[in-house]
C-alpha cells in the first residue's frame, strides 16, 4: 500500500474485516454548558483565526500543497468533501466546536438537520468515538427539485480519546427529478467564512 493510500484510508476509512464491538449508539444532546461555551467560542479570536487557517489550508490543498492544519480533499462526480487532520496547537475543544460550527454554517444555506448521532466502538484494539451530523436541503415539491449541494454529512472522529479528524462530505443525486448540484467550492467558501 502506498503512503497516499495509507493516509487516504486513515482519513476517509475503508471496510475492515475485524469484528467491532459497539459501546455507544445514541442521539447527540448538547448540554446548556456546552452550548454556552460553543457560543462564546464562535465569537472569539480563536475561532476566527482557526477558520481563516482552515480556509487557507483548503485553498493550498486545491493546488496540491500542504499547510497546517492538513486538509485532504475528496473530489468525484457525485461526492465531494474534505477531511481536516487534528493539529494539537488548535486544541481539542476547537475541533469539537468546529464540528457543530460546520453544521450551523450548512443550516444557513436552507438545510435542515436530519440526524445527530454519537457512536463508540472498538475496532482492532482501538476505541473509535464518532459524532455525526446529517443534513438535507429543505425540500421543494416542484420537479426538478433543487438539491443545493446534495446531502451533507459531517463527522468528528476520536481514537482512544484523542481527536483524529473532521470529515465533511456532500453527496448529490444524479436523478433527473433533481436539478444539478451546485458547485462544492461555493459550499466550502461559505462554511469557511467567519460569520456568526
Amino acid at each position: 500500500m502506498s503512503y497516499f493510500d495509507y493516509i487516504y484510508n486513515r482519513l476517509f476509512g475503508k471496510s475492515e474485516k475485524t469484528p467491532t464491538k459497539i459501546f455507544v449508539n445514541e442521539i447527540i444532546k448538547r448540554s446548556q454548558s456546552f452550548l454556552d461555551r460553543f457560543n462564546a467560542w464562535k465569537t472569539s479570536d480563536t475561532c476566527m483565526e482557526f477558520i481563516n487557517d482552515l480556509w487557507e489550508s483548503y485553498a493550498w490543498s486545491k493546488q496540491g500543497l500542504d499547510k497546517d492544519p492538513q486538509i485532504l480533499l475528496l473530489e468525484s462526480t457525485y461526492s465531494n468533501g474534505f477531511a481536516i487532520s487534528y493539529e494539537a496547537k488548535y486544541g481539542k475543544s476547537s475541533y469539537r466546536f468546529l464540528f457543530d460550527y460546520l453544521a450551523d454554517q450548512v443550516k444557513k444555506l436552507d438545510y435542515r438537520l436530519v440526524l445527530s448521532r454519537h457512536t463508540m466502538q472498538e475496532k482492532g484494539g482501538i476505541v473509535e468515538s464518532k459524532e455525526m451530523h446529517y443534513l438535507k436541503p429543505k425540500r421543494g415539491f416542484v420537479e426538478p427539485i433543487d438539491q443545493k449541494f446534495g446531502n451533507v454529512q459531517i463527522e468528528y472522529i476520536e481514537e482512544n480519546d484523542e481527536p483524529t479528524r473532521i470529515k465533511l462530505i456532500a453527496n448529490s443525486y444524479p436523478d433527473r427529478k433533481y436539478k444539478e448540484a451546485q458547485n462544492f467550492e461555493d459550499l466550502a467558501q461559505h462554511i469557511f467564512s467567519f460569520k456568526n
